[in-house]
């Protein structure tokens, strides 16, 4: 990827450059996976999704990450509008019915540049050792840690929020199924 497409990609409230803090998080299932083929449901552009399933005890580190990015995100946004109080949007996890945090984590499958050149964004997946995995059908149940940006955003409609931007997964146990 070159470097103005890492810079436009890494921008972060008001237009300054800062770079995107990345996190890995700890092995988990995956829901949903949308990781070989883009899902174009309600986005005509494409998106690259998962949700992953953690534990509540693994995933407390992450949420402590998200809530201070949390609260950078509304101090950002507070003085960029210069508003003393700033609506919160929604963290990108909630817990389901059986304790575990499941995580939402997605990215564009194509940006578009400056001036107006589409560029592809595919997610790497690897397998266990490291080697990248190509031709692989992901279904919900595969276990896999995930890379991600943090992103902090601020919009008036939906306020200030942090965001989980899907780089790349790890997967050590593969639940394929056919297309």
């Amino acid at each position: 990827m070159n470097r103005s497409v890492i810079n436009s990609i890494n921008q972060d409230l008001g237009g300054s450059m800062q770079k995107a803090q990345t996190y890995t998080s700890p092995f988990g299932k995956a829901i949903y996976p949308h990781l070989s083929k883009c899902d174009v449901r309600f986005k005509p552009e494409g998106e690259y999704k998962v949700d992953l399933s953690l534990k509540d005890t693994q995933a407390q580190e992450l949420i402590k990450v998200i809530k201070q990015y949390q609260l950078k995100a509304v101090a950002e946004a507070k003085e960029k509008t210069n508003k003393k109080t700033i609506k919160e949007h929604a963290p990108p996890y909630k817990k389901d019915e059986e304790g575990n945090v499941i995580f939402k984590f997605k990215t564009k499958a194509q940006i578009i540049s400056k001036d107006g050149k589409v560029i592809p964004n595919k997610v790497a997946i690897f397998d266990s050792k490291g080697k990248p995995m190509t031709d692989v059908n992901v279904w919900s149940g595969s276990e896999m840690k995930v890379s991600a940006e943090l992103i902090k955003y601020y919009t008036a409609i939906a306020g200030a929020g942090v965001s989980l931007r899907l780089r790349a997964v790890q997967i050590t146990k593969l639940v394929e199924g056919g297309s």
